[in-house]
């Protein structure tokens, strides 16, 4: 068990306390010792083990005891006890910002509130504003920490902290002492939505760094810190965590504050077989001798007889062994994309010009780009019919004048229809340069009329792309359901190529699918779904990273293809557009 997951054991037995009316005394005891084990450098197991746990400062006998029932069995009788009788709801309601145990306490006591939905009617019906300690001003703000539950305490876009986590790592980097500082934890390894943010620092000195994120200016409140160790709530909710461990020990802390958990348990296993024993301080030998030095983590794992496992792959889903025979691919980089075709502009639901667009494009050292705006069907995006594309072809034409290093497509984002129908008379589409198709209707349809329409779609002659196929929004919707097998024939047999829409509210086709198309030889397409020009950037910023993780190399990826040759081979068009 982690050391995180034991603090949150901790932290939760200290809720639970004081919903249950507990001395404070005792209450704090558990919130210091869930601080103590949040900051320790070295594993409770490890100290457990070598009998040092008792000299952990904040962790007394009667905490020690619980401890070493959970380390050891994975259970804690104390919790279970303390769980009986309060309603699971009562940590939703604790989770809304502002409303601590005590509070939680007096709504379900008075009230009988104890689930998220109680506590909102409660609210709306003004039940909450007349308890004394509330009032109508603390009323609305529950009320609205409520709609912005799932942005503050539940998981977040990666876009959405990716900024915190590359301000930080600047400031810190900046610090005399500093030697090296790095993203750590999920948002390293490229997951979709990420809980926090987890930074590491190599450096002699913590005491600095702690005082820097301590008074960073978004900071809301100071969750605990420590000497090595300092975690914070921004303004907007989001926590932080920022480690300081000795330059020595830098590559394998990395290595294990990245994760997974799934990748390191494999990975200390492998070290076991090998004779080591590997923590986040270093790779010891088991004969006792000294630990060799790790630079960096490629050399960590060619210690243990692996490729370099970059770190979007580290799931624990057949990595290490490819690693061990030789047989990783070399990932697509951002800078392999020569061009992108997912975009829109103000003809549609985008925010610019196509000039404006194309300018960003550009910008960005791209070859090609590819307008692609909604199809008449969108009418709640202003979608184009034939004649409204006609008139946009003439704005093409002008971009083309204005941009001769840049070649410009002009196709269309066409909906499939209920049906399976294309949105756009066959006409109209043949005049086109391409053709994404896409579902943003109906989403829900039974599986295997999903299947059939999709399947009817993707067999039209004109269709290139299949656009962000399982339609998802993370964290507001999920994927329609189909049967992938008789599609990915349909991509196979016709060339169509599969979307990676880097959009970060989609990422869609997930890593999970983009493994499953490039096992069948299909084609990726990684493009930024841009609706203005800052937006150009998620394919390489996004939509790369999730191909990545999907063990997607260059050759997997139909736009890494040189202009002349995605031209010609892929859309099927003479050099002359």
């Amino acid at each position: 068990m982690e050391n995180r997951e034991i603090e949150a054991i901790l932290n939760e037995i200290a809720e639970l306390l004081e919903l249950k009316g507990t001395n404070a005394f005792k209450v704090r005891a558990y919130q210091n010792a869930a601080r103590a084990i949040g900051n320790l450098q070295e594993e409770v197991s490890l100290l457990i083990e070598e009998k040092r746990l008792g000299k952990v400062r904040g962790v007394g006998k009667s905490i020690q005891s619980k401890l070493e029932e959970l380390v050891e069995t994975g259970e804690l009788t104390y919790l279970d006890e303390l769980r009986d009788g309060i309603p699971e709801g009562l940590f939703d309601i604790m989770s809304v910002p502002g409303m601590g145990p005590k509070k939680t306490k007096v709504l379900w006591e008075k009230l009988g509130v104890d689930t998220l939905e109680q506590l909102e009617e409660a609210c709306k019906n003004d039940e909450v504003a007349s308890l004394k300690g509330f009032g109508k001003k603390s009323q609305d703000k529950i009320l609205d920490g409520i709609a912005n539950l799932a942005l503050t305490r539940g998981r977040r876009l990666r876009s959405q902290v990716v900024h915190h986590a590359e301000r930080l790592k600047a400031a810190i980097a900046a610090l005399d002492g500093v030697e090296r500082v790095e993203v750590a934890g999920s948002l390293r390894r490229g997951r979709e939505t990420v809980k926090d943010v987890d930074l590491l620092v190599a450096s002699e000195d913590a005491a600095p760094i702690m005082e820097l994120v301590r008074e960073d200016e978004e900071v809301d409140s100071i969750i605990g810190s420590g000497e090595t160790k300092t975690s914070v709530r921004l303004k907007d909710g989001l926590q932080v965590d920022v480690r300081v461990v000795a330059p020595r020990s830098f590559a394998c802390a990395l290595a294990y504050f990245t994760g997974s958990k799934e990748f390191n348990v494999a990975l200390r296993g492998l070290a076991l077989d090998l004779g080591f024993s590997l923590n986040e301080y270093d790779l010891r030998p088991l004969d006792g001798s000294p630990p060799p030095e790790v630079a960096d983590e490629p050399a960590l794992h060619r210690m243990l007889g692996l490729d370099y496992v970059p770190p979007e792959l580290r799931e624990n889903t057949g990595e290490i062994d490819a690693a061990k025979e030789g047989k990783l691919p070399r990932l697509v980089e951002a800078e392999d994309l020569t061009g992108v075709l997912h975009v829109h502009t103000n003809w549609s639901d985008g925010t610019a010009s196509v000039e404006e667009t194309v300018r960003a494009a550009a910008e960005l050292g791209y070859s090609f780009v590819g307008i692609s705006d909604h199809s008449q069907a969108a009418t709640y995006a202003n979608g184009l019919d034939f004649e409204r594309l006609k008139r946009q072809r003439e704005e093409v034409e002008a971009a083309r004048a204005a941009f001769p290093q840049l070649r410009i497509f002009h196709g269309c984002e066409v909906d499939i229809l209920s049906d399976g129908r294309l949105d756009l008379e066959d006409e109209c589409l043949e005049w086109l340069d391409f053709v994404i198709a896409s579902v943003h209707s109906d989403l829900t349809m039974e599986r295997s009329k999903m299947t059939k329409r999709l399947e009817t779609a993707l067999q039209h002659p004109r269709v290139k792309v299949w656009g962000h196929p399982s339609g998802r929004k993370l964290l507001k919707r999920e994927g329609s359901q189909f049967d992938w097998e008789p599609l990915l024939d349909v991509c196979a047999d016709r060339g169509v190529a599969v979307e990676v829409n880097g959009h970060p509210m989609r990422l869609d086709a997930d890593w999970v699918h983009v493994r499953r198309i490039r096992s069948r030889g299909i084609k990726l397409c990684v493009n930024p779904d841009a609706h203005s020009p800052g937006a150009m950037n998620h394919a390489a910023r996004y939509g790369i990273v999730e191909a990545r993780r999907g063990w997607a190399s260059k050759d997997d990826v139909i736009n890494t293809l040189p202009l002349e040759a995605f031209e010609r081979d892929f859309l099927g068009l003479a050099a002359t557009s």
